[in-house]
């Protein structure tokens, strides 16, 4: 029995079926790659509670030998590029079983022996994958990768998915070598990223589910202590997590609405501390607008399926007419986010986010605090008079209590965990009324657009229209309400 303990650092792209031949071939070099059969089972209980814990647990047989392998999210969500991981090769020619023990001593099997000690069933195999990967390592700038190209199968019972893609993972040097690396793969194959591994892919087929769990961001780990340079890093990364994994949901047909929603809100977080925080960090200032192209085209999406769909209910509830959207379907929320162009901005924020920090800057906390009042300042000065606001001046109301919000959330950790939740739940129903209202106008104006082809679009105009004055009334309370909520940050 030999064992192998590490830290992980991959990255995984997506091969699209028209790239497989050229990234083989590529893969393959002038030197030719090894090729290898891998057979895995993974193992998890009924309740897949080692999933539910960030956990794949799997026995894989690679070429002649078995490997029993542990790979755990580490703390704080990741970001997509790091994951603890344990091997332990085990002799004999039979499939071994899946041994506990083996991994004790490591975090990730302590991790292992709580979820496995708390659990009221024995876990046993859930899935399984037969593989067939091509391997090379390469030298790149920053290090050395390995490139590995997989094709074959996941499959539960009589259900399976398709596997076709490239994992770059660092054998010696700094992360940007997986970084630097992946763009080259992008830009002159067409790949995309994709955060849903294997295992997430087996556990949804052996649920008898068609989409991966949705994912929200993790609690940024902040400390009073850090640089202000280091605490933007850190933020950007958890929002990172958040876009990467419903992005790719939602990029490889795996995700639904709710996981565009949540890329969409993981971008606006995003957008928040550039811009709120931007002049602490050396940011790209090309990256916000390249952010909102992505989060408009998601909105788009979302305005159709998601708005249009509940204000047609609504109106049915009440006895209006029979209204048919136009037969011409939405874009697909996939294509923006299988654009190389969008992968190429996730590759450019990872580059920062693993980048050096400067140690140097003001102090952290009082630099929060300053930013978070202004904020406070600014969204909720006009509350006793949002009545009498324009439109323009609703909505730029509604993105600054978005921004209070979110700098709240990613920046809760400095402050007692107590306070910023109870500021929170203050804030939530403004937003709720704001967001209710925005959707009006958007569904208003959703139904004008049909009226050409489908005059009775107009009795959706009209009864829309004329519940506004009562849906901006209903902001009033709830923003005075957020206004007299006390501040924590002082």
């Amino acid at each position: 029995m030999v064992n192998r303990l590490n830290q992980e650092i991959e990255l995984k792209l997506h091969v699209p079926a028209g790239q497989a031949a050229a990234v083989e071939a590529a893969v393959n070099g002038r030197n030719g790659a090894t090729r290898t059969h891998l057979q895995a089972a993974y193992f998890d209980t009924p309740d897949h509670e080692l999933a539910a814990a960030g956990m794949g647990w799997r026995v894989r047989r690679e070429g002649r030998i078995w490997v029993q392998t542990l790979k755990a999210t580490i703390a704080g969500g990741g970001d997509g590029l790091r994951r603890e991981e344990h091997n332990v090769v085990v002799r004999g020619r039979a499939m071994p079983d899946a041994d506990a023990s083996l991994h004790l001593g490591t975090p990730a099997g302590e991790r292992l022996a709580e979820v496995l000690n708390a659990s009221v069933d024995m876990a046993g195999q859930t899935f399984r994958t037969d593989v067939w990967r091509r391997t090379r390592a390469a030298r790149v700038d920053g290090g050395r990768v390995e490139l590995a190209f997989d094709t074959g199968t996941i499959a539960s019972g009589d259900a399976s998915l398709p596997v076709c893609e490239l994992e770059i993972e660092l054998l010696a040097g700094t992360p940007q070598a997986v970084i630097h690396t992946a763009r080259t793969w992008v830009r002159r194959h067409g790949l995309w990223i994709d955060a849903i591994n294997k295992a997430q892919r087996g556990v949804m087929l052996s649920q008898g589910a068609t989409e991966v769990p949705v994912v929200r961001a993790p609690q940024p780990t902040l400390t009073p202590a850090m640089s202000a340079d280091a605490a933007v890093r850190e933020m950007i990364r958890a929002c990172l997590v958040q876009i990467m994994a419903n992005a790719s949901a939602v990029a490889g047909g795996l995700g639904g609405h709710e996981h565009v929603h949540q890329t969409r809100i993981g971008i606006r977080k995003l957008r928040t501390v550039l811009r709120v925080f931007g002049d602490l960090s050396p940011i790209d200032p090309d990256w916000s607008p390249r952010l909102a192209e992505v989060f408009s085209r998601l909105g788009t999406s979302r305005d159709r399926e998601v708005v249009l769909s509940n204000w047609l209910t609504a109106l049915a509830d009440v006895g209006g007419p029979s209204i048919h959207p136009s037969t011409e379907p939405p874009e697909d929320p996939g294509v923006p986010l299988r654009d190389p162009a969008f992968s190429l901005l996730l590759l450019d924020l990872l580059h920062f986010v693993h980048g050096q920090a400067d140690d140097d800057g003001p102090d952290l906390v009082t630099e929060v605090s300053d930013r978070l009042q202004q904020l406070r300042k600014k969204s909720l000065r006009h509350a006793r008079d949002f009545g009498r606001l324009s439109t323009e001046q609703r909505h730029l109301l509604r993105k600054r209590l978005k921004r209070l919000r979110y700098t709240a959330e990613l920046t809760g950790a400095l402050f007692s965990q107590k306070k910023v939740q109870r500021y929170l739940r203050a804030l939530e129903p403004a937003q709720d009324a704001l967001g209710a209202l925005t959707d009006l106008g958007v569904a208003t104006d959703l139904f004008h657009d049909m009226t050409e082809a489908d005059p009775q679009a107009w009795f959706a105009v009209g009864w829309l229209s004329s519940r506004h004055d009562e849906v901006v009334e209903a902001c009033t309370a709830p923003l005075q309400a957020a206004a007299k909520a006390p501040s924590y940050w002082r």
